[in-house]
């Protein structure tokens, strides 16, 4: 069930098995309501959504914050995209439609879904999230990823001022009859290319290497001519214009050569960075891509804390999310009930 700070949050009885209800603190002005759960997940992408599936379906009180949209990234940056390599779901199934599949299971499981963001994660697995302050035995972050900057000069500009530079494309009808360089040469670059196709009047990709590193790649009918340029071993030196975007300085490395090409907006897929700023002050070991340092079992270097997803993974794959998910949950489980064959 999905509920907000209004509702009644289930609180934990010190007999397990009892139903708790919410409690509040004193009366008087407006106080945080509170909370106790065996689970609290933040971040309501796939990672988080699994996690607290999984987590409901071992009988573990258990609640998942997001204060975006459900579904995460899949919602966020390109619900309309296809997803054609998730295991057991029919090829291309839209990103929206795994969300909406992700979110129903997590309902069947029981989950307390909270419509809040977390502002503030303590060390000893406290979560305060608008007047909503929730505990749990374990704390699962799933805060998934943002996308990178390219680092080109204009891009902040632009961006900043939200004249023409994006990092995703939600809806490529805003997109209509326009030309656009995408840059970036993985599988979000090209999901771009194909979603924009017969949409934006002109397409070009640019990606710094002789070959993509994609496993779906460009169809035939899109390039030679019909309306997708592919400038491969080439970087965007520059992004220019007035008032909003009007063309980019793209520079061959092989020759060095420059040359100008017109356009109307810029798409940045040069990959994403782990969402850690919420919880820097909880002293989590960090690796050298600044992701969550997380053992085969999600477990972070501060016990009852566990990260799954984008937060932690280096790859950053729906399915890879979910297994993680699912090691989280089964460890989660583990340390709180402490069966007899643990």
């Amino acid at each position: 069930m999905t509920i907000d700070v209004d509702s009644a949050l289930r609180a934990s009885d010190e007999d397990e098995g009892a139903a708790g209800s919410a409690v509040r603190a004193d009366r008087g002005e407006p106080e945080a309501v509170r909370a106790d759960y065996d689970v609290v997940v933040v971040g309501g992408g796939p990672a988080g959504l699994a996690a607290g599936a999984f987590c409901g379906r071992k009988f573990l009180r258990t609640a998942v914050l997001e204060g975006d949209c459900w579904g995460g990234v899949l919602t966020r940056w390109c619900p309309d995209k296809r997803i054609d390599n998730y295991p057991g779901l029919r090829p291309g199934i839209q990103a929206r439609e795994l969300a909406d599949l992700l979110l129903d299971d997590a309902r069947r499981a029981r989950v307390d879904l909270v419509d809040e963001r977390a502002s503030r994660i303590s060390r000893d697995r406290v979560v305060q999230a608008g007047d909503v302050r929730l505990h749990g035995k374990a704390l699962i972050l799933a805060t998934g990823s943002t996308a990178a900057e390219a680092v080109i000069v204009g891009e902040k500009e632009f961006a900043e001022r939200g004249c023409g530079v994006h990092y995703a494309v939600r809806n490529p009808s805003r997109f209509r009859g326009r030309r656009v360089v995408v840059v970036g040469g993985g599988d979000t670059a090209v999901s771009v290319v194909q979603r924009l196709h017969g949409v934006a009047s002109r397409t070009t990709l640019v990606h710094r290497h002789e070959s993509l590193r994609t496993t779906q790649g460009l169809h035939d009918e899109m390039t030679g001519g019909n309306g997708v340029e592919v400038l491969l071993e080439c970087a965007v030196a520059a992004i220019f214009g007035g008032r909003s975007v009007e063309g980019v300085k793209v520079r061959n490395l092989s020759t060095g050569e420059e040359r100008d090409i017109p356009a109307d907006a810029v798409v940045l897929a040069v990959g994403r960075k782990p969402n850690t700023a919420m919880f820097r002050d909880l002293d989590l070991a960090i690796d050298a891509k600044g992701q969550v340092a997380a053992d085969i079992w999600q477990r972070t270097s501060v016990p009852g804390i566990l990260a799954v997803g984008d937060v932690s993974s280096p790859l950053k794959m729906i399915v890879t999310a979910v297994a993680q998910a699912a090691a989280a949950a089964h460890e989660a489980y583990r340390e709180i009930r402490a069966p007899y064959w643990k």
